[in-house]
C-alpha cells in the first residue's frame, strides 16, 4: 500500500478512523501500527548503510469496520480471567449464596478493549442513534 495513512477521527478511548478503506486494499481484521515521530536512524556498522529507524509506536489498533475510504479500527482486545466457577469457589468460607450476587461477567473469562493514549480534546464519538421510528421506505443495508 502506497498511501500514506492517517487517524482521520478519534471516536473514543478505544477506536479510530483511518483514513484508508476498502479501496485501498485494507481488510477487516488487518493490524496497524499508530506511529508517532520518526524515530532514531540505524545503520549497518560494516557499510553505515541506512537500515532505517527505530520509530516511536504509540499503540496497534485491528480495522473492525471497513468502509470502500475509511475504516474503523479499535485497540486490541485482552483477556479478563474471571474468578471462576461458583460451585468450585463455594467450597471456601464464602457461602454460596453470596455468588449469587455476583455478575455473571465477573465470574467468567471476558475480553476487554486495551484504552488507546488519545488527546481526549480530540474525542468527537461516532454515529448518533436516530431516536426516530422506523417507518416503511427507510433504507436498508446489509453488514
Amino acid at each position: 500500500m502506497s498511501k500514506e495513512m492517517r487517524i482521520a477521527k478519534i471516536i473514543d478511548t478505544t477506536s479510530v478512523v483511518i483514513n484508508a478503506g476498502e479501496d485501498d486494499g485494507i481488510k477487516k481484521g488487518d493490524k496497524f501500527q499508530i506511529i508517532g515521530k520518526k524515530g532514531v536512524e540505524v545503520l549497518d556498522p560494516e557499510t553505515g548503510d541506512f537500515l532505517g529507524t527505530l520509530d516511536d509506536l504509540k499503540a496497534t489498533i485491528i480495522a473492525n469496520t471497513v468502509y470502500p475510504h475509511m475504516t474503523i479500527a479499535e485497540s486490541e482486545k485482552h483477556k479478563i480471567p474471571g474468578m471462576g466457577n461458583p460451585s468450585t469457589l463455594a467450597s471456601t468460607a464464602l457461602t454460596q449464596g453470596m455468588f449469587n450476587s455476583i455478575p455473571k461477567e465477573l465470574l467468567e473469562p471476558h475480553y476487554v478493549h486495551e484504552d488507546l493514549n488519545v488527546d481526549k480534546t480530540q474525542i468527537t464519538g461516532s454515529f448518533k442513534k436516530s431516536d426516530k421510528p422506523i417507518q416503511v421506505g427507510d433504507l436498508v443495508v446489509k453488514e
